[in-house]
This record gives C-alpha cells, structure tokens and sequence, in this order.
C-alpha cells in the first residue's frame, strides 16, 4: 500500500510537471496547538500544488493528528486522518512570500472518553467535513503557518518546487 501511493503521487507529479508552471511539495510538517486543558498534534504528510502563476497554487493535501484534554473527572483523546483540498494566494514573490490560504476535506477519527472511576464512555468515530484558514510565511523551503482547526494552532515544514515561471 505505502509503495503503491509513493508511487501515484510521483506520477501525479510527474504529469503535472508537463503541463504546470511549477508543482510544490510538501513534506513531512508538524503542528502544534492546544487550549486550557488539551493539546493538539499534527503531522502533515504530504501535499501537492499546482502554480500556474507565482501568487496563487492549489493542490491537495494528507496529514494526521492527535489530541486530548482532561479536567479532575474526565480525559479524552482522538485521533484521526485528514485529507482534501487547498489553496494559497502569496501576498509577495520574494524570497519573503507571505499567504493567507484555505483547506477544505474531510476530517476521518476516533474519540474516547474516560471518567475518574476508569470508565469508558462516548467512543465515536465518522468522518466530518472541516474548513481550515490559513495565514503564514515561506522563506525559501521553509513553511511556517498558523491554522485553525477545532483549535488554534502553530504549524511548520518543507516545500520544494519544480519548474520555473516563465
């Protein structure tokens, strides 16, 4: 299976690298987020875009999370995989280029509550549709973005380019 999706995602970048001005990869992120009594994480896997001009891409992305909160009488956790699609507009081309973006997909988990006793109680999982702003910077292949997800949150990876503008 991982070979088989290694394996679709470099041919879809392959095809769109003959067509596209610059495709944009990312991989490998890491999030971080949390409130009064939990904390969030993320890994962001991978995503692809497709740059037909330099201040705007749109692609589709993969990541994974995990979180928990508690209080005296209470904990919970959930985890979950999430993927759709995004878009970025870049404020600046510069080496500096701020964006504000937006993804949109599916969000697919498990959740788990227990009580101070040691019972388990609303154990879920399905699948919700999730809207996630963006607002961060690039520098060279350094991503840096906050989003917000069920929670605010600090996230930070690598993108690469292929192509050139012309």
């Amino acid at each position: 299976m991982k070979n088989s999706f290694t394996l679709f995602t470099i041919m879809i970048i392959c095809s769109l690298s003959v067509s596209a001005q610059v495709v944009r990869v990312g991989l490998l992120g890491i999030g971080a987020g949390g409130s009064a009594n939990g904390a969030r994480l993320a890994l962001h896997l991978v995503d692809v875009s497709y740059a037909p001009k330099p201040k705007f891409d749109a692609g589709v992305y993969l990541g994974m999370g995990v979180g928990g909160s508690g209080d005296e009488t209470s904990a919970s956790v959930e985890g979950g995989v999430r993927y759709g699609v995004q878009g970025k507009y870049y404020f600046l081309t510069n080496k500096f280029k701020p964006f504000a973006g937006l993804q949109v997909g599916l969000n697919s988990g498990v959740s788990a509550s227990v009580d101070d006793t040691g019972n388990t109680s609303n154990e879920e999982s399905g699948t919700k549709f999730q809207v996630t702003p963006q607002l961060g910077f690039r520098v060279g292949p350094l991503n840096i973005w906050a989003s917000y997800q069920s929670g605010f949150m600090f996230n930070g990876g690598l993108v690469f380019g292929f192509g050139k503008f012309k």
